[in-house]
C-alpha cells in the first residue's frame, strides 16, 4: 500500500502501566509505518507509567512525550491536536545529543495545560543544529488511540484509505 498520508496518533496516558506496553507495541508493529505519534502523559501517579512512555520515545523516533499535569482525557487530547497544529514554541534544555538519551524540551510561552516537559529521542535529530531548528511534523490525519487499549496490525493500513476527507478518526 502506498504510505504517502502522514497519521497523527494521539495517545494520552493516565495510571495504565498495566496496559501501556500492549498498546505502544501495537502502534510500533503496525504494517503502516508514516505514523508521528504523541503520548501525553497525564499526571500519572503510578509508578511505571512515565518510564514506560519514556522507554518507548527513547526507542522510536517517530514518538514524543509529554509530561503535564493532570488535567483529564480531553485536555491530553488537546495537546496532541495542538502539537500537530504547530501551536507550541518548544525550547530545547538538551544542549548536546547524546545516544540513547531522551531530548528535553520545555514550552516557551503560553502553556494552558501546565505542560512540564516534552522529551523526544536523540534518533530524531542528526546534530545540535537540528535541536535549534525543531520542526513539527505535517500530518493529513489525526487518530486517537486510549492507552489501555491497542490495534489489530494493519489497523492504520485498512483505516488510511477510508479516510479521505476526514480529519479526525477516534476508535472506541
Amino acid at each position: 500500500m502506498n504510505q504517502t498520508k502522514t497519521v497523527g496518533v494521539v495517545i494520552p496516558i493516565y495510571n495504565v502501566e498495566k496496559y501501556l506496553k500492549e498498546c505502544l507495541d501495537s502502534v510500533i508493529n503496525q504494517t503502516y509505518k508514516n505514523l508521528q505519534v504523541i503520548l501525553v502523559n497525564d499526571g500519572s501517579t503510578d509508578e511505571n507509567s512515565l518510564k514506560i512512555a519514556k522507554e518507548y520515545t527513547l526507542k522510536d523516533e517517530r514518538f514524543i512525550l509529554f509530561d503535564k499535569e493532570n488535567g483529564g482525557q480531553s485536555t491530553a487530547r488537546n495537546v496532541g491536536i495542538e502539537y500537530f497544529s504547530g501551536e507550541y514554541k518548544l525550547k530545547n534544555i538538551t544542549t548536546q545529543i547524546k545516544e540513547n538519551s531522551l531530548i528535553e524540551f520545555e514550552l516557551d510561552g503560553n502553556n494552558p495545560y501546565n505542560i512540564y516537559k516534552v522529551y523526544k529521542s536523540y534518533k530524531a535529530f542528526n546534530n545540535e543544529q537540528d535541536l535549534i531548528n525543531f520542526t513539527y511534523p505535517i500530518i493529513d490525519y489525526i487518530i486517537f488511540l486510549d492507552s489501555d487499549d491497542y490495534w489489530e496490525l494493519n489497523c492504520i493500513e485498512e483505516c488510511v484509505p477510508r479516510m479521505d476527507g476526514v480529519e479526525i478518526v477516534w476508535f472506541d
